[in-house]
């Protein structure tokens, strides 16, 4: 097959270039491929996809002129084409190769393509980011660490972290909260790369671990730190199919995974809206498949009533009961007073399997405000302790499925009784 140029034009849907090089195409008049596109979106879509693309032709009509999407064409190594007025748009310095007048013609095109552009053969395949994993090693660790706001549960979660750290183990702790701290925490001098990045590079396939990890920062506690989301409305841009294999992609990478989380675990079947979910989906694919679960209290009569709550959320998303640990914070120093809100814990979650949650511990009240402002390392007890208890449920009992949605053919609905099996004789259901 002969080479051609593969070009993507973006332009309103009735300008007349737009057209006419579909025409050139279709008719094989120019050794054009032409991919129409009426959004910047699907333009970026189309260049992410792996397929090789020569050119770029932009319509200066545009009502919204995307300058990120010529950088974003350029850094792949696509020139741009500007198609309209020379008045309209400061053409060089948008970064465009060239100009091309509204009413070009066929020829025009052909010798702008061979002056900027590069032809593609015709035996090249796609290129495919699909990493071998053949190879793969076992998966890490999985820990989620989730409370009521100022239970303390980013604390928790670092100093949890910096005790796996110390034991040798190569750990990351992940930002999974709508309104991130941990840069603040940390810190780090910036706000990326971070979870929409780590989630952007599992949408299409697996990710190298050499690519994650280009995602991280170190820490002067010793492990490895994601950051959170910029914006607490940037989970729309994060699809739970993409996030579930984000947090797949850390077990590969890492040997302990501690993701810092919000307590909120509503589900579709729940509030009947999949946005919810989509909004939840890093807590619940967590929830999910942790092999254990920390929940972080406050030591009072709210804080008591939080952990019973969320353990029983926990459970019923699928989470085992053996794999929680509940842990009550800022605990005074009475003894006596410790070991109560410990038995008002397992009090309140007995009902969760035979013998309840798996642990239940509390942690005294420390002066952190200096530690956290250096970012220096946190005291050893807190983690210490912390570990001792998470090691201690790791894996026990198995992770109960979450049940699948039936299919039901129309005119079944309120025809048969919940027991009976559905089945589908031949054809599609």
């Amino acid at each position: 097959m002969a080479d051609r140029y593969v070009v993507i034009g973006l332009a309103r849907s009735r300008s007349r270039w737009f057209g006419e090089v579909a025409r050139w195409a279709n008719a094989a008049a120019a050794p054009v491929d032409f991919v129409k596109c009426l959004t910047s979106e699907e333009a970026r879509a189309v260049l992410g996809a792996g397929r090789r693309v020569s050119a770029l032709l932009l319509d200066t009509e545009l009502s919204r002129f995307d300058r990120d999407l010529v950088a974003d064409a350029a850094r792949d190594g696509v020139p741009t084409l500007l198609v309209g007025s020379a008045d309209r748009r400061d053409w060089e310095a948008l970064g465009c190769a060239t100009r091309l007048d509204a009413d070009f013609t066929r020829d025009e095109l052909v010798d702008a393509l061979d002056r900027f552009a590069r032809a593609v053969a015709g035996d090249d395949e796609p290129t495919s980011a699909r990493v071998d994993l053949s190879s793969d090693p076992v998966a890490g660790t999985l820990i989620g660490v989730l409370g009521a706001g100022g239970a303390g549960t980013s604390t928790i979660a670092m100093a949890l972290a910096q005790a796996w750290a110390a034991t040798g183990a190569d750990t990351v702790l992940v930002d999974g909260c709508r309104r991130g701290d941990l840069a603040m925490y940390h810190d780090v001098g910036d706000v990326i790369p971070g979870l929409p990045e780590l989630v952007e590079l599992h949408r299409g396939d697996e990710a190298d671990p050499d690519e994650i990890r280009s995602l991280e920062f170190e820490t002067r506690r010793g492990y490895r730190l994601v950051l959170g989301l910029r914006r607490a409305r940037d989970w729309a841009g994060m699809r739970s199919r993409a996030v579930a294999a984000a947090v797949h992609g850390l077990q590969r990478t890492h040997e302990v995974s501690v993701l810092d989380l919000d307590d909120d675990l509503e589900t579709e079947a729940e509030t009947g809206s999949a946005d919810i979910e989509d909004r939840h989906a890093l807590s619940l694919a967590v929830a999910r498949r942790a092999d254990a679960v920390v929940v972080v209290a406050g030591a009072d009569l709210k804080g008591i009533h939080d952990a019973s709550r969320l353990a029983h959320d926990l459970h019923r998303c699928g989470t085992p009961a053996e794999r929680i640990v509940v842990v009550v914070n800022r605990a005074p120093r009475s003894t006596v007073a410790r070991a109560q809100l410990a038995r008002s814990v397992r009090a309140l979650t007995d009902d969760l399997g035979d013998d309840g949650i798996g642990a239940a511990l509390t942690v005294r009240r420390h002066r952190l405000e200096a530690t956290h402002h250096d970012a220096t390392a946190l005291p050893e007890g807190i983690g210490c302790a912390v570990l001792s208890a998470t090691r201690g449920v790791i894996g026990a009992g198995a992770a109960r499925p979450t049940a699948d949605p039936v299919r039901i053919r129309v005119g079944e609905l309120g025809t048969r009784l919940e027991s009976e099996p559905v089945t589908f004789h031949g054809g599609r259901p």
